[in-house]
């Protein structure tokens, strides 16, 4: 699929809080306070559509065809990432209110865990989030996305590029591998059970 095109994120992209959701997938209900899926993606689209927060579309692209997202990632220095967790934290309550509240006081572990993931290192450039939509798979758009990402890096003078991936999801994880990325360590933090995979990423000759 050569007319794929990757653009910056839309702020008004409607998909964008449907596919953080496929990104996050059980991840997104410790996070949001909920199970319910309409008022996860709801939630998701609302973040989408402001800054300074890791599931913006500030900090995302998205991969098109015939004028429709159907994929997204998003990327940006650890440095930058290890920032924005306040600040989503801060929008999540804005949007959640009490009952965000409420269930973060009742799994205090959880929200740890949350908040100290601990997903990259200072010198990586991290995906924070990567999704397709179920009928564009099988057509190389996640691989597009990354190499995307990977160039994103190497213009930031990066030499590693890194990820999580859920430790059962063997599907994703042989992508990574056949892109290059290695499973690094591991998160074990309940309810997360994460690899953390790395690419080093050749320097561009000049």
């Amino acid at each position: 699929m050569d007319n794929i095109s990757i653009t910056h994120g839309n702020p008004k992209s409607a998909s964008g809080g449907r596919l953080m959701g496929m990104a996050l997938d059980y991840m997104a209900y410790p996070l949001i306070g909920t199970v319910d899926k309409a008022l996860i993606e709801n939630t998701l689209q609302k973040l989408w559509g402001l800054g300074k927060n890791r599931f913006s579309h500030q900090y995302a692209f998205e991969a098109r065809l015939d004028n429709r997202t159907i994929g997204i990632i998003s990327c940006y220095p650890v440095s930058v990432m290890d920032k924005l967790v306040w600040p989503t934290v801060r929008e999540l309550i804005k949007l959640r209110k009490w009952n965000l509240i409420k269930h973060s006081l009742l799994h205090l572990r959880e929200l740890w865990s949350t908040v100290s993931l601990n997903e990259g290192r200072a010198d990586e450039y991290h995906i924070g989030a990567l999704a397709a939509l179920p009928e564009s798979r099988g057509y190389g758009v996640g691989s597009k996305l990354i190499h995307y990402a990977e160039e994103k890096a190497r213009l930031s003078n990066y030499g590693k590029c890194s990820l999580t991936v859920k430790q059962e999801n063997f599907r994703a994880i042989k992508l990574y591998e056949r892109l290059g990325y290695r499973i690094t360590d591991s998160i074990e933090k309940k309810p997360y059970y994460l690899y953390r995979m790395v690419k080093p990423l050749p320097h561009i000759l000049t």
